[in-house]
């Protein structure tokens, strides 16, 4: 799942911890926002290999938000390790195509803008619709990435009740097609609850399935827990634990996030 943890993450957090309400203010509509994030993200599966493979997954991504528009930039740093053949990824990356050995560099490029349609906000109902792209910036040779291009759309539906926060995600990823496989493009969706214990506490759940991007292949279903914690007014703290629930997902996983905002 990789970066997608952290972006769904991000996003209902967003929404519960006042980003939304803050986009609709007038200084936000005048004025552009920052947010800043890094982290980690690593994994370990069999995929049905009799030794595990294992994942880090290391982004910086930066995000400029106006009004109802969102840009975002993900560059990511990734090592693999172990036999396993990896050709589902996220609906933003797909981590390779490694067969031995343990190979480490810079990751696919992710670039997405998202438009919150506000004509909901005022009865707590939150309803984004983004487009993304990934670039082939990772090794194909090292079998860090597919190198070919993706394209996904997604639309992310979150409803605040009280202190609880359901949320749903919808899209469709464009496969590129590497040299010597031929992918499906694949239908993806997450749904999630978030509750908040107060100002500074926030902790939810989600369960992810997505096709397979070989026909053949088992359909990747994961889920994930999480404690978001506010350090303070400019930073915030994500950390997650992952379990898989398919043969194409990690048995185990888990990361953390730090963020910090500015205007």
């Amino acid at each position: 799942m990789l970066g997608k943890r952290a972006a769904l993450i991000a996003g209902a957090l967003l929404v519960c911890g006042g980003g939304r309400t803050q986009a609709q203010d007038s200084f936000a509509d005048a004025f552009w926002q920052y947010r800043a994030s890094t982290g980690f993200d690593f994994s370990s599966g069999s995929y049905g290999a009799a030794k595990d493979t294992e994942i880090l997954y290391v982004p910086l991504t930066l995000q400029a938000a106006k009004g109802p528009w969102t840009l975002k930039a993900t560059v990511p740093w990734i090592r693999v390790s172990g036999p396993a053949l990896l050709i589902d990824g996220s609906a933003e990356s797909i981590p390779g195509l490694r067969t031995s050995g343990a190979a480490s560099g810079l990751g696919d490029i992710n670039i997405s803008a998202s438009y919150a349609l506000d004509i909901f906000a005022h009865d707590g109902l939150f309803v984004d619709l983004t487009a993304r792209v990934k670039a082939p910036t990772a090794s194909f040779s090292k079998g860090l990435g597919t190198g070919a291009w993706d394209g996904a759309v997604q639309v992310d539906v979150a409803k605040t009740l009280v202190d609880f926060l359901p949320f749903v995600t919808l899209g469709y990823r464009v496969s590129g097609q590497p040299q010597g496989f031929r992918l499906r493009n694949v239908v993806y969706g997450s749904m999630g609850l978030q509750y908040t214990w107060n100002e500074n506490i926030a902790t939810g759940v989600i369960y992810d399935v997505r096709q397979a991007a070989l026909s053949t292949a088992k359909n990747p279903q994961e889920g994930t827990a999480y404690v978001n914690f506010k350090l303070s007014e400019d930073w915030s703290l994500n950390v997650y634990g992952v379990a898989g629930f398919s043969e194409n997902s990690p048995n185990v996983g888990g990361g953390a996030v730090v963020t910090f905002k500015w205007r």
